[in-house]
């Protein structure tokens, strides 16, 4: 009797680890299904790119050769970072986010450079006075020309913004602003006259030539520069007329 109640234990023993053997064969079959399923660009493809921000200086087929690599890539596979970094690096994006979504699309957040002021010539600065590099662009010629030294660009645009908020109270507007190495500035206006500045006083400085631009304007001539860096009074440049050219 204790013989065929150990043969009962011992079945029921057997057949207790054979069906926990075929459950977790199972389930590692499964998931190595799931893993081919999940990481399969056939199975799973990504097969839609919501696009969401506005575009001005950005062009379609620019987004599209970024984003080539999606072909290999399922949804669970897709490398959101690496995605992400290739539409950063397009030279008119200046930030971006990627999310997943069920069942087959992702979801681009893309914010594009403002420009506020063309910077050293070739190069642009953004609303936070960050300089970055970027091709030509229509409708932006209107722009501010700033230039100065390096890492001085934050102190170039706060400049520009006091002296454009000073001219535009009296009529005037500026063209470019520029600081040199030695910290002197030099504010050049919509109608051509270059007005040096020195390195202090600035704003009073620009005070001077608006109080003083009727009394310049009187007999007709048009300087060419002044020169506002004395304590009290400054020092004009007038441009040549014709016969004034012709003589010299």
């Amino acid at each position: 009797m204790v013989l065929a109640q150990w043969r009962e234990i011992r079945w029921g023993l057997w057949l207790g680890l054979s069906f926990l053997l075929l459950v977790l064969v199972g389930l590692v079959q499964g998931a190595f299904w799931l893993k081919g399923f999940a990481t399969s660009a056939d199975q799973l493809p990504i097969e839609e790119v919501a696009l969401i921000g506005e575009r001005r200086f950005t062009a379609d087929q620019e987004v599209r050769d970024a984003l080539h690599s999606l072909e290999r890539w399922s949804l669970f596979t897709a490398d959101v970072n690496q995605i992400r970094d290739a539409l950063a690096a397009l030279p008119w994006v200046d930030r971006v986010t990627v999310r997943r979504e069920w069942p087959n699309r992702l979801r681009v957040f893309l914010v594009e450079q403002q420009p506020v002021a063309h910077w050293e010539g070739e190069r642009w600065l953004n609303e936070r006075a960050e300089a970055f590099t970027a091709p030509s662009r229509e409708g932006l010629e209107a722009l501010p020309q700033l230039s100065g030294p390096e890492g001085s660009s934050g102190k170039v645009w706060e400049m520009w913004r006091q002296l454009s908020e000073l001219l535009a109270l009296n009529g005037h507007s500026g063209h470019s602003l520029s600081l040199s190495g030695r910290h002197a500035w030099q504010l050049v206006l919509d109608n051509g006259i270059a007005l040096d500045l020195g390195r202090k006083d600035t704003l009073a400085r620009v005070q001077r030539f608006i109080d003083v631009w009727p009394e310049l304007q009187r007999d007709g001539r048009v300087p060419e520069r002044v020169d506002l860096r004395y304590d009290t009074g400054l020092a004009v440049r007038w441009q040549q007329n014709e016969q004034e050219k012709q003589k010299g």
